[in-house]
């Protein structure tokens, strides 16, 4: 086991809150086996000048990062759970720095901060995406990747494979969808999971979503901070849900007017 971090209050509280995202994540079932993850930038809550870094357990990356050189992220494990992550955040997730070689990563905290650790198969995608948020000064810091049935669910469906008609039905079964998630959603086509593809096509739905689905596999949102994250991804899944709870009961849901849509428009994002 290699030598970790003392941990910040403000840090404690941030591991806390993701620990009870993963608890939900897991009992709604958007994140079945070791399915989910998550990552935050917590640069600013680790010490710049960390003394004998090397010292850490380190690992090579197959890809350089180097404008994320010197910043620190939490991020879960490969193959860990998000009950186990719920109950054990240190065992199941690590905090790692990027090294000046930018192709290297430092484990600075976590109690599995050995070689045998492995930060979740879709590091690509994270790192790349914490890489564009900083390019752009963006203050999101959080991203979560989850399986929301609903959410998915409608990605299988051809009619909605179409952006404008995606975002229009989510809009309209749920008033706090078209309040809360202005820019609406991304539609990324299938792309293999993990792979750099998925990486560059979830960047370019993130220049203009917060909340981007993957086709045929699950949903990526950014945030502030983690409950904020969660909560985008709880409100759209909550309008797809109401959906299909109307088709399966065999009614075809009128949802909100283009009329009523305007209003919402009108009141709420004039304010933003």
């Amino acid at each position: 086991m290699g030598k970790s971090i003392a941990v910040s209050q403000n840090l404690e509280n941030i591991i806390t809150d993701i620990a009870e995202v993963a608890r939900i994540l897991w009992k709604l079932g958007w994140a079945e086996s070791n399915a989910g993850n998550i990552s935050v930038n917590v640069t600013e809550h680790i010490p710049e000048d960390i003394r004998e870094l090397n010292k850490f357990p380190s690992n090579e990356i197959d890809k350089n990062y180097p404008e994320l050189s010197g910043f620190s992220f939490f991020i879960t494990g490969a193959g860990t759970r998000m009950h186990d992550l719920a109950k054990e955040p240190s065992e199941n997730a690590c905090i790692l720095r990027i090294s000046e070689k930018s192709n290297r990563y430092h484990i600075l905290w976590g109690k599995k901060s050995g070689l045998d650790f492995e930060p979740t198969s879709e590091i690509h995608s994270h790192l790349s995406i914490h890489r564009f948020l900083l390019e752009k000064k963006a203050p999101q810091k959080v991203i979560i990747h989850a399986h929301p049935e609903e959410l998915i669910a409608l990605t299988l469906v051809k009619e909605y494979k179409q952006e404008s008609k995606l975002n229009r039905l989510l809009w309209s079964m749920n008033p706090a969808a078209k309040i809360i998630i202005q820019k609406g959603v991304g539609l990324v086509p299938y792309c293999v999971p993990g792979s750099d593809e998925l990486a560059q096509a979830t960047i370019k739905a993130i220049e203009k979503h917060d909340v981007v689905l993957w086709e045929k596999h699950g949903c990526l949102a950014i945030g502030a901070d983690v409950l904020e994250t969660f909560d985008r991804v709880d409100i759209l899944n909550k309008a797809a849900r109401t959906f299909f709870t109307c088709k399966s009961a065999g009614f075809d849901p009128e949802g909100l007017s283009d009329a009523q849509l305007d209003e919402l428009e009108r009141l709420f994002w004039s304010k933003k």
